[in-house]
Parts: structure tokens; sequence; C-alpha cells
């Protein structure tokens, strides 16, 4: 008994430790979550972020490697010749910069995992604003769903007195019957929706799939205007394909650079003492110099290569430039567009709907209108909210089109 008390207080502490530690990986998420602060969750633990972030240490140790001195040469012979033992001590001694040089290219070649990083982030922002506002109007099509299932069912209950009163046949009872049913698929589809971009949201937040968001945001932010010469000029700075290419050029004659220094030689320096010869053989220490003679290889072919890789860089640097402004224009123009069939669609076409609804609702409790002018303007009123909820998602997913291009979020 005495023996097992420690064992389970020890059990107690690993437990403690371990519950401490799940603590610590579950992050403390804001409630309700705002676009802002779901982008700052996703930068700190977006897992695509997190291991773009790591390729950063192979690229410094590459810098460790470039800048290593060679190491010297020591060997020892032992044979039946006089002498009969040789110690010789070599040290390569590297001139022209080429340590220097290659110390620049690698650190020229850092600076691609700092593209590789904000690569990541932009796809983690794309990924994040088409998951955020999905969930966002997966809510709003959760609300609209409930919405018009009580417009229906306040029908049916209508339809129902009328029959009771005498007033409308038993067919117009099944109609609006009919149209609560749906409602309710509906409704449950929704639902279901809602949770399935949940779970979409929580991957790019790293988050188990079952962990609840409550989201605080609407499908109208971000729906400023930006011209097509603010968008470009923010590309032309920050687009990330464009920042590769750049660093990529750059890296390519740093690595000239190294190539043209490994033709300066690299002489070897060594000392040599002789042992173990008989008294009649009497040698001292020995000292020389070895060098290579770049005469038949000068790095010619690498040289070229990599010039050639330059220039087919710049070629296609050109090529993305082009593409970029063309996309640009194609997607600024797009974002126009949908901002005005968003405006159309709440300013105009949703409000109508609402209120011929209205008044075909009315106008059947006052006996004007038969079921299937009501029914008609309720599909309306339900067709046109969905319509309008998709335009206004449209409009943020082309947002997230325009912030991949740019490289950077919107202003």
């Amino acid at each position: 008994m005495t023996h097992c008390f420690p064992r389970a207080l020890a059990s107690v502490f690993m437990l403690a430790a371990a519950t401490s530690a799940v603590a610590q990986q579950t992050p403390t998420i804001p409630t309700p979550l705002t676009y802002q602060a779901a982008l700052g969750v996703a930068t700190s633990r977006n897992l695509g972020v997190l291991a773009a972030q790591r390729s950063r240490a192979i690229r410094e140790a590459a810098i460790r490697t470039a800048g290593q001195i060679p190491n010297p040469d020591v060997s020892f012979d032992v044979g039946r010749d006089t002498p009969h033992e040789v110690l010789s001590f070599g040290i390569p001694i590297e001139i022209g910069g080429k340590r220097g040089r290659r110390v620049d290219l690698a650190k020229e070649e850092l600076t691609l995992a700092d593209v590789d990083v904000q690569a990541a982030l932009r796809a983690a922002r794309r990924d994040l604003r088409q998951a955020f506002y999905s969930l966002v109007a997966a809510d709003e099509r959760v609300r609209i769903s409930t919405s018009v299932l009580d417009i229906f069912t306040r029908f049916r209950d209508v339809a129902q007195g009328r029959f009771d009163a005498g007033a409308s046949p038993r067919l117009e009872v099944l109609q609006a019957d009919l149209g609560v049913a749906r409602a309710e698929t509906d409704l449950d589809l929704a639902r279901s929706i809602r949770a399935s971009e949940q779970a979409h949201l929580n991957s790019v937040l790293n988050l188990p799939p079952q962990q609840t968001l409550v989201l605080s945001g609407s499908l109208a932010d971000g729906r400023s205007a930006i011209s097509y010469e603010q968008a470009l000029t923010l590309a032309t700075v920050s687009n990330t394909d464009l920042i590769s290419l750049d660093r990529q050029i750059a890296v390519e004659e740093r690595r000239v650079e190294v190539l043209r220094a490994e033709r300066t030689p690299t002489p070897v320096f060594s000392i040599s003492g002789m042992f173990n010869s008989p008294g009649e053989f009497t040698v001292g220490a020995r000292a020389g110099v070895s060098i290579g003679i770049p005469l038949f290889n000068r790095n010619q072919g690498e040289i070229a290569g990599s010039v050639a890789t330059t220039a087919q860089l710049r070629g296609q640097r050109d090529a993305t430039l082009r593409s970029v402004e063309n996309d640009v224009f194609g997607t600024v123009a797009r974002l126009d567009a949908e901002r005005r069939q968003v405006e159309a669609y709440e300013q105009r076409l949703v409000p109508t709907a609402t209120n011929l609804e209205s008044l075909a609702e009315d106008s059947y409790r006052a006996g004007r209108t038969s079921v299937v002018g009501v029914l008609d303007a309720q599909r309306s009123l339900r067709d046109l909210s969905r319509e309008s909820l998709q335009a206004a998602l449209d409009l943020q997913l082309a947002l997230a089109d325009l912030e991949e291009l740019l490289g950077t979020p919107l202003p």
C-alpha cells in the first residue's frame, strides 16, 4: 500500500500535466469571431503557414554550410623504404572571395523562404475569406429558411382557418401544407450546409471539426470600390508570383558570381616531415604548395546555363506580369458588376418581393386573391432572397480572388 501511493500520485501529476498541455494546445477563439480576428488565428495556426515558416530553418542552415572553411588534410605513410615514415599536413586556402560569394548566394536563397511564407499566407487568406463568408452565408441561409418557414406556416394557418369557415376548399390547405413541408426540408438542408461550412472554416483555422464558431460579420464587408489602377499598383509590388520570380533572378545572378569566383584556383599549402630514418639518411622538414590550373574546365557550361536560366526567368516574369494585369482588370470588372447586382437585389428586388408577398397574403385573407397568387409571391420572395444571398457570397469570393492576385489584404 505504501508503494502504491507514490505511483498513484505520479499518475495524477502526469494526468494534470497532460491536461495542461492539451489546454495550451487548444486556442482561445474570440466569441463572436470577426474576420480580422479569424485572420489573426489563421496566420498563427494555419498548418500550411507553419510548414512554410519551418522551411526557413533549412535555408538558414545552408548559410552556415556556405560559410564553412575547408578542412585541412593530414596523411601518414609507412613503408619499407628509407625513410620509413612520412607525416604531411595540408591546408587549403580559398582566395578570390569564394566563401563570401557562397554566403551571399545562400542569403539570397534565404529570401525564397520568405516568399514561400508569403505564398502560404496568400493561400490562407484566400481560403479564410472563402470559408468565413461561406459560413456567414450559411448562417444567413438558415435565417432565410426559418423566415420562409414562418411565412408558409402562417399562410397554412390562414388557409386552415378559411377552410374551417367554409370559405376555401380543402385543396388550398393541402397546397399550404406542401409549402410548409418543402420549407422544413429547405431548413434542414440549410442547417446541414452550415455544419459543413463550419468544418471547412475550422480546417483553415486548424481547429477540431466539432468546435462551434459564432461569427460576427456580414456579406456586406469589404465592398468599398477599388479602381484598376490602384489594384494594379498593389499587385505590381506585392504579387507573390512576381516577387518569387524577382528573387529567383537575383539568386541566379549570385550563382553566376559564385561560378566565376570558383575559376580562381584554391592553393593547398603543405608541410611534411620524415621519421624513423637511419643516421646516414638525414632529411629535414619539407614545405610545398599545390594548385590546380583551370586550363580546360572554367565552369563555362554552368555559367552559360545560369545565364540562360536568368533570361528564361525574365521572360517568365514579363509573361506573369501581363497575365496579372489582365487578371486584375477582369477581376475588378467582375467586382463592379457583382457589386451593382447585389445593390439591385438588396435595394429593389428583395424589398419589392417582400411587399408583394405581404400584399398577396393580406388579399388572400380578405378573399380577393387565390391561393395560387399567394404561393407564387412566396416562392418569388424565397427565390429572390436566395439569389441575393448567392450574389453577396459571389462578391466575397471575387474579393478573395482579387486578394490572391494582389498578394496582400485589400486596404
